[in-house]
């Protein structure tokens, strides 16, 4: 399934989405509105699931393709690609599965913590994937909105401006009113801080992906840190938050803040990248200096310094965030994050067997220009 193919293709491409869940419905659904994919098939974790039409399982008109737990029988629906969107829990939960799929043959494009894999994971796990990949003649590619899009082509298409850096702050804000109150509970809102740190699951889930921006910067502008911190924050809100699933009451959890901070001593005490991603519920708990609608705030002192922010939405005419997926109401974020991974498909599919990295750009500052 992998080795060239000609440029200008004219039968779509044929997919299979792994887990139907609100990424995978996001994928169902943006694939069902161009003429560039059929899905081919859909695998479901639950046994509820099983055998209903994936249309009306989401909501949608019936499609025709329905979903099914039978991996040996779905491993042996002949596809172009599979986008793998099962939920992570932080304990590299998909590994094995998705090492059988690629040994199978299957490429696969996934939205989870796999990006620079060589960067963030253990040298023997990095080997069983890329022999899976030569067993399958596979290609396999991780991507999404941040990390790669945002983190790896966006920032680091901004360092081109510069001649020299001191430093640079990546800033996420995900504002998580759509969020079912029992998650919300479990990350730690309406708790104490004391509370709130007791609950594992979240971080563990975020940390791979903070790995994989912060020293995926490193690698492509030529630098090494000299240490690295990864710290959580628990912030409590001064009065109380109304969100439509969880009064968060005055002195308990309001937002959760992560870092990932990157200090190289030949720049200063100070660290060289951070990235910080702030969950919020409501913009009052918003970070100091943080407009409401921006998604991203990107500040590089250097020579020259930059500042820019983007904003995501369902529209910019309506000003509406969210939208309506058959039953379900998805985030613009998702369908920003399912973009990439189906803009690399044909690029998979043109591919080489192995792991396809990311398309950072080909130029941008590095510590020494002679490396570029």
């Amino acid at each position: 399934m992998s080795g060239n193919e000609s440029l200008a293709r004219l039968d779509p491409y044929r997919v299979m989405v792994w887990g139907p869940g609100g990424m995978g419905a996001v994928a169902i659904w943006e694939m069902s509105q161009t003429k560039a994919f059929e899905l081919v098939g859909v695998r479901a974790y639950s046994a509820a699931k099983h055998g209903q039409d994936v249309g009306e399982l989401l909501g949608l008109p019936a499609m025709g393709v329905t979903a099914s737990t039978d991996v040996d029988s779905l491993i042996d629906i002949e596809c172009d690609c599979i986008i793998y969107t099962p939920r992570d829990d932080g304990t590299h939960n998909a590994d094995e599965e998705l090492l059988r799929l690629l040994a199978a043959g299957h490429n696969v494009v996934t939205p989870l913590p796999y990006q620079s894999i060589h960067l963030v994971r253990e040298a023997a796990f990095v080997e069983r994937l890329e022999a899976a990949c030569r067993q399958g003649r596979s290609v396999f590619h991780a991507t999404g909105v941040d990390p790669d899009v945002i983190s790896d082509r966006v920032l680091l298409s901004l360092t081109g401006m510069c001649t020299d850096i001191q430093s640079i702050k990546l800033q996420e804000n995900w504002e998580m009113e759509s969020t079912a109150g029992e998650l919300l509970t479990l990350i730690g809102y309406g708790k104490s801080p004391e509370e709130a740190q007791k609950f594992t699951a979240a971080v563990d889930i975020a940390v791979p992906f903070f790995k994989a921006i912060g020293y995926t910067v490193a690698e492509q502008l030529g630098v090494r840190y000299d240490r690295v911190e990864i710290t959580h924050d628990y912030i409590m809100a001064d009065t109380d938050v109304p969100s439509p699933n969880l009064l968060v009451k005055a002195g308990t959890v309001g937002r959760v803040t992560h870092r990932f901070m990157g200090y190289c001593d030949d720049r200063g005490v100070d660290p060289f990248f951070t990235f910080e991603t702030n969950w919020v519920l409501g913009h009052e708990m918003l970070p100091e200096g943080i407009l409401p609608d921006q998604y991203w705030v990107m500040s590089i002192e250097g020579r020259p310094s930059i500042k820019t922010a983007i904003d995501l939405k369902a529209s910019l005419a309506s000003n509406e965030r969210f939208y309506q997926v058959g039953n379900l109401k998805t985030d613009a974020g998702y369908h920003a994050t399912i973009a990439p991974c189906l803009q690399a498909i044909p690029v998979i599919c043109r591919s080489e067997p192995g792991i396809l990295p990311g398309f950072s750009p080909k130029t941008r500052w590095m510590s020494d220009f002679r490396s570029i």
